[in-house]
């Protein structure tokens, strides 16, 4: 049910909650996230996370379970949005496109460049968090 839900209005749930059934609502986030793709899940796992430093804080890891879940959904949004901008050199062609080739070579740089850079470092720094995890 909670995934027909509009994220705002899953998190006001929670906030009623959390702080009375801690392990339940960790539970319920972790399920919930799970089930969202991409900028949902970004924005869910990033809607969430104040609890994990208010309410849920007493439970073990809690802020890092919050970072991984942050870090995990950037990491997959950057990738859906590295795969969407790669099909943008053909369309460009289309001339019903009002953007042309150079631009979308542009686009094409970022994907490869910066993106891919990003999505390679943060999945670096969720390894060395789930690392620092399992020694603590």
């Amino acid at each position: 049910m909670a995934s027909r839900q509009p994220v705002s209005g899953v998190v006001d749930v929670l906030r009623n909650v959390a702080g009375e059934h801690p392990e339940v609502a960790d539970e319920f986030i972790t399920a919930w996230t799970s089930t969202l793709e991409g900028a949902e899940r970004l924005a869910a796992s990033l809607a969430v996370s104040s609890l994990y430093v208010l309410d849920l804080v007493h439970l073990e890891h809690a802020e890092d379970r919050m970072l991984k879940s942050v870090l995990d959904a950037s990491i997959q949004t950057l990738q859906e949005l590295q795969h969407e901008l790669a099909d943008y050199p053909e369309v460009a062609i289309s001339p019903d496109a009002s953007f042309d080739t150079g631009f979308a070579e542009i686009l094409q740089n970022i994907v490869t460049g910066p993106l891919e850079q990003a999505a390679t470092q943060l999945q670096t720094q969720t390894e060395l968090l789930n690392s620092s995890m399992n020694n603590a």
